[in-house]
């Protein structure tokens, strides 16, 4: 969902790009083709590693095109920090609201896992990701991440910095060195537990990479730089 939903204006700005320069329908095509592409091979990929089931994925897929297409002319960037938080409550006490409320009503949302628990060979490969709430927690967590990356000193210090080449180069391989290590960080056994470093790391994601790294490379990058010579 998250995948479809981000790429969808991505997509959108590449095909008004494309538009521009050409008539012809195959070329300005090719932009919504390689879109669902790749979320196909997103989809088909989750479902052999077994991280989702089929239902999941096309309803993840579904949802995430269509949030895409509601949401890219909202874009929340000027909100304040309460906006995102009351953003993350939301999603986490609607979610639990509608859960429960089928849960008594005898409809049981995490019944392909329960099912999967029961009849696997190998009940540990089905993967705690898989379990509703882990989407609730990573999303739910982005939201509040992403508000607090946005008023943090260190982005009011980088937002409207020019950075280079090399320096946006330098932000990649620091971002994607740390959140390596932090993937594999946060994975009890234990459900509640799961459900809380699963939240505390997608909220401390945002603030690393619009934030942090940035900050870094560009204070590390300035005190590397030559004093300017007066004539």
């Amino acid at each position: 969902m998250i995948t479809g939903a981000a790429l969808w204006p991505i997509m959108t700005a590449i095909s008004s790009q494309v538009a521009t320069r050409t008539h012809s329908r195959w070329v300005r095509m090719i932009p919504s083709l390689t879109y669902c592409t790749f979320l196909l091979a997103v989809g088909l990929s989750r479902i052999f590693l077994l991280a989702h089931f089929p239902h999941q994925v096309l309803a993840g897929l579904i949802t995430g095109a269509v949030l895409g297409w509601l949401m890219a002319p909202r874009v929340p960037m000027e909100r304040e920090l309460s906006f995102y938080g009351l953003t993350s409550l939301a999603l986490l006490l609607g979610a639990s609201l509608i859960y429960w409320t089928l849960f008594t009503l005898g409809l049981d949302l995490s019944w392909s896992i329960n099912l999967a628990s029961k009849w696997c060979e190998r009940p540990e490969w089905v993967h705690m990701d898989s379990r509703p709430f882990a989407s609730l927690s990573r999303d739910s967590g982005t939201a509040l991440g992403l508000g607090i990356a946005l008023h943090s000193p260190c982005y009011a210090q980088v937002r409207r910095a020019y950075m280079g080449k090399g320096q946006k180069i330098a932000c990649l391989v620091l971002a994607m060195g740390l959140l390596g290590p932090l993937d594999w960080l946060g994975h009890p056994h234990q459900i509640s537990l799961f459900y809380i470093f699963h939240f505390l790391k997608y909220t401390f994601w945002p603030c690393l990479v619009l934030a942090l790294v940035p900050w870094v490379v560009l204070t590390f990058s300035a005190q590397e730089a030559p004093p300017v010579r007066s004539s």
